[in-house]
């Protein structure tokens, strides 16, 4: 995700935080009408998995494309509406009945500052998600929508890295959700501009699955994303970048690209 804006020189030049996976936002506020706009093309597989203890070994191959679209638009310069859909194949070497095509979930939410102090932000998020259930339980699923909210904190702080514009930022987030394990989320990002149209994003993704009723635990998993964002015009940005799995339990060892583009408005 990239920043909407942190120090006043970096908030003129990079006004949005954007990012693939799970978590699209980030601790800054667009100014009062502004908003922007971003639309994600993601491709991924994965031929290898992580098994309850960690330990990584062969399964049958899975790939996944999605799309997502993200908006954002300041309602105040304190708060922003946000929301945000994606659309998805999933394909399984050894399960073609499990094979989907469609909508993902889809979320709405509302950030809100809390505090500024100098290039210091705070501020809370809140959002809620729904999906068809055979988007989160699979094609066999029955019954209508599936919905999850999700409560967030987030910290940025803008900075000078060596002369360069430069950002970190962190998120932790409790999502709630009554179909399937609850899930505790930290994503964390380093941004640096070394050049005046081009900024360049580290970022860690991680989800700690909260044991289940049956006792259960419910996995983790933990991804670095590596990506570019290059200012085409003062409105429009393209991003590229590539995403793996570094360490999870019970889950897939996915690695892939993506490719945005973002629109200001």
């Amino acid at each position: 995700m990239g920043s909407r804006g942190w120090a006043h020189a970096v908030a003129a030049v990079v006004c949005v935080w954007a990012a693939a996976g799970p978590a699209l936002a980030g601790p800054w506020t667009l100014p009062e009408g502004r908003g922007i706009a971003i639309a994600t093309l993601f491709g991924s597989q994965a031929d290898q998995r992580f098994d309850g203890a960690g330990a990584l070994g062969a399964t049958p191959r899975f790939r996944k494309a999605e799309i997502q679209v993200l908006a954002e638009y300041g309602i105040t310069d304190r708060f922003t509406l946000r929301g945000r859909t994606e659309a998805r194949a999933l394909r399984f070497e050894d399960r073609p009945s499990a094979d989907d095509t469609g909508l993902g979930f889809t979320e709405v939410g509302v950030r809100a500052r809390l505090l500024q102090r100098g290039s210091l932000v705070l501020s809370a998020e809140g959002n809620l998600r729904g999906a068809e259930a055979r988007a989160v339980e699979g094609p066999e699923a029955t019954g209508g929508f599936r919905f999850e909210a999700e409560a967030r904190g987030l910290a940025g702080y803008g900075f000078q890295l060596r002369g360069r514009d430069a950002f970190a930022a962190g998120e932790l987030a409790y999502r709630f959700r009554a179909s399937r394990p609850d899930e505790l989320r930290l994503d964390l990002t380093l941004g640096v501009r070394p050049v005046p149209r081009t900024l360049l994003l580290a970022q860690v993704f991680s989800a700690f699955g909260i044991m289940g009723e049956d006792g259960v635990p419910a996995g983790s998993d933990h991804k670095l994303q590596l990506s570019a964002v290059r200012d085409v015009t003062p409105a429009v940005s393209v991003q590229f970048g590539g995403f793996a799995t570094l360490a999870a339990r019970d889950r897939l060892a996915e690695r892939g690209l993506l490719l945005a583009v973002w629109r200001r408005f």
